[in-house]
């Protein structure tokens, strides 16, 4: 069954707009499929060609759960946005070492996975794979640098996952005008797709724990509204947000630097930092 599409925004050369999967009342996006990206904008069917030509499947087979949680998957990646994969493993450390120790021509490229240890049973590893799809990836799809984040933890408790799921859920109440507003801050500023976002609504402090507030919330009860007094767009709530409780956190969401699974990260700079966990 192919995921149900949310699309918005437009190409400037009149590509396909990217597409990410819409939410229901009763149902989250569906970050576990990939299917959604071979509809949409010219990066998103790339990455698309690229994971489905072997890579997802094979990761998949020694893997308990997995994720997609890149801003590629709704349309707010920059040029050289790397592909997030959230990986549910038993034994992230021995996962990790079996990947290191491929033959080089091991999943459709030369070099091998460079695997690191972040603490607390989470481990990351990082590669650079060519595009399987170059007329639909362009020069900035040339290349595509994956990056596994490799935990026990169940993938839906991660704040790569939860924080994705809030920027789709905005995306899909505030429509194209908003995602317009993210894209400009992402690509004139710099930021972060969090920070942007949290810029919008006017959500203060820390964009990764601020973002999080709205967890449960109705988003119906958020306004987003263009300011005359300035430049950007504000929000307001109708009520205060509630921080959640640290006690729905797994241990890999305990105060780290990197927002895939912390809720202590740095504050927000204009420079895109490629590398979520430096």
């Amino acid at each position: 069954m192919l995921t149900d599409l949310c699309q918005l925004g437009t190409d400037e050369t009149a590509a396909p707009a990217a597409v990410f999967p819409s939410a229901s009342p009763t149902a989250s996006p569906n970050w576990r499929s990939l299917d959604y990206l071979a509809h949409g904008n010219p990066r998103q069917r790339a990455a698309h060609a690229l994971l489905t030509a072997g890579l997802w499947d094979e990761l998949a087979a020694h893997c308990t759960d997995m994720a997609l949680v890149s801003t590629l998957t709704i349309g707010l990646d920059r040029p050289g946005s790397d592909l997030d994969i959230l990986c549910q493993h038993p034994d992230p450390a021995a996962f990790a070492a079996s990947l290191a120790a491929l033959p080089n021509a091991t999943l459709l490229n030369k070099d091998r996975w460079q695997a690191s240890d972040k603490g607390d049973n989470v481990w990351l590893l990082e590669r650079t794979f060519p595009g399987c799809d170059k007329r639909a990836a362009g020069k900035n799809g040339a290349s595509w640098s994956v990056e596994l984040y490799v935990t026990p933890a169940p993938i839906e408790t991660l704040n790569g996952w939860r924080h994705l799921t809030l920027m789709a859920a905005l995306l899909q109440r505030f429509g194209e005008p908003f995602y317009r507003e993210v894209r400009r801050l992402r690509l004139d500023e710099g930021l972060k797709g969090e920070a942007a976002m949290c810029t919008l609504l006017g959500l203060a402090g820390d964009p990764y724990q601020a973002l999080l507030t709205l967890e449960g919330k109705d988003l119906a009860t958020v306004i987003w509204q263009t300011n005359p007094a300035c430049s950007l767009p504000v929000a307001r709530q109708a009520s205060a947000p509630v921080s959640p409780p640290g006690a729905q956190l797994d241990p890999a969401a305990r105060p780290r630097t990197a927002p895939y699974f912390a809720t202590g990260c740095p504050q927000p700079t204009t420079t895109e930092n490629p590398n979520p966990l430096s």
